[in-house]
């Protein structure tokens, strides 16, 4: 491997010259295609996406820009051969990374449980006692309300919820305090949410899995799942018209 990545180049913030440097390197050293983004994901740190031969798609925490000088020439022989070895170094590191939760934590402790038709704190205590004898703790609240712009309406998905692990918070999209809503879907979504703090991430080489064999094994045993599914495609279409 030729290439040789100089870490003095730049501060270790993802400013545009210090990715495209990393960028670089590791297009020369692996003998590839690569687009490279540096994220403050606070979930995911790293993640490779071989496209098509000869061509990787890399998002990677801003942290990776001030990794030690192995882990990246491991990233790099990564790209070139895809040997688990190497992925180990990498996937060593980007489990070290620790990531600051102090403004997601004020954020959470802002978050609002009562809604104008479902009480989120209720509703999520009952399904802590009922399905994990109340071993989750979690900040629960609805997400933040934001005006249906012309591009967002024309969207036909909605994440009914979220999990950060960092500040153990779950955040229910605020369609869902609707009437038309039933509190049974509620509380699924409760549910399906909660069980990320118990069941771990799946690893696998170039990415992790949230939604692993483990956590969908756990979820097939929800009362009439099915139901609930089938209930998440129709909601979709009620809650975007």
């Amino acid at each position: 491997m030729n290439a040789r990545y100089d870490k003095d180049l730049f501060e270790p913030v993802p400013t545009p010259d210090a990715i495209e440097h990393l960028r670089r390197y590791l297009a020369e050293a692996a003998n590839c295609r690569v687009e490279l983004i540096a994220t403050r994901n606070r979930v995911s740190m790293i993640s490779v996406l071989f496209r098509r031969e000869g061509y990787a798609r890399i998002r990677l925490h801003e942290q990776f820009l001030s990794a030690p000088a192995p882990v990246l020439d491991a990233l790099a022989l990564y790209l070139r051969t895809r040997h688990r070895c190497a992925w180990a170094v990498v996937a060593g590191y980007a489990r070290r990374i620790r990531v600051s939760a102090e403004q997601p934590e004020r954020d959470a402790r802002r978050l609002q449980t009562r809604g104008q038709v479902h009480d989120l704190r209720e509703i999520a205590d009952e399904v802590n006692t009922r399905y994990f004898n109340s071993r989750v703790k979690c900040v629960i609240g609805w997400g933040a309300r934001r005006p249906r712009t012309r591009r967002r309406s024309r969207s036909r998905s909605i994440r009914y919820g979220s999990w950060s692990p960092s500040t153990r918070t779950v955040r229910v999209h605020p369609l869902l305090d609707d009437p038309r809503v039933p509190r049974a879907f509620v509380a699924y979504i409760l549910f399906h949410e909660m069980l990320h703090a118990v069941v771990p991430v799946e690893e696998r080489p170039g990415r992790r899995l949230d939604h692993g064999v483990l956590f969908r094994q756990q979820e097939s045993q929800y009362p009439d799942i099915e139901g609930m599914r089938r209930l998440s495609r129709s909601l979709m279409h009620v809650l975007l018209d």
